[in-house]
């Protein structure tokens, strides 16, 4: 169990670091890279809605940036193992239910079958356990209990 945590601990940090490089990736395509080939221009009624209204250069973007990678983490941490024990982990918990029922059922099949020879069998081991048990001796009887 404890090599299975620490296992678990290191892919966690291993994804995480991944995860990391990746959005860093991304996030400087998206500030560096992409820029060089075009830009992105937002017009509502012949007017310039990107530069004016959106405020394109003011702290909000970075806001809501961290906002959208806080909320998906959050669901890389706790929907996707929710969804992978409901979605995985209960349906092979009813298959496994189901083999245990069909084993115990096949188990009281072979018990009932073999019942006719199991029975003088129990009978012989208790008769010869009864035989080897010591007989208490004639001091021991004679001794009164407090």
């Amino acid at each position: 169990m404890r090599s299975f945590l620490k296992f678990s601990a290191w892919a966690l940090l291993l994804v995480f670091m991944a995860s990391l490089v990746v959005a860093g990736l991304v996030f400087g395509l998206v500030h560096e890279g992409l820029s060089d080939h075009g830009s992105w221009q937002v017009v509502v009624d012949g007017e310039d809605v990107f530069n004016s209204a959106l405020g394109a250069d003011s702290g909000w973007n970075v806001l809501g940036a961290v906002l959208g990678l806080a909320v998906a983490l959050l669901c890389v941490l706790f929907v996707v193992p929710l969804v992978l024990l409901l979605g995985v982990g209960l349906p092979l918990l009813g298959v496994l239910i189901a083999l245990a029922a069909v084993a115990a059922s096949l188990l009281g099949v072979a018990a009932l079958l073999a019942s006719p020879l199991l029975i003088p069998l129990l009978l012989a081991v208790l008769l010869l356990r009864r035989a080897q048990r010591p007989k208490p001796s004639s001091d021991q009887r004679l001794v009164p209990s407090a």
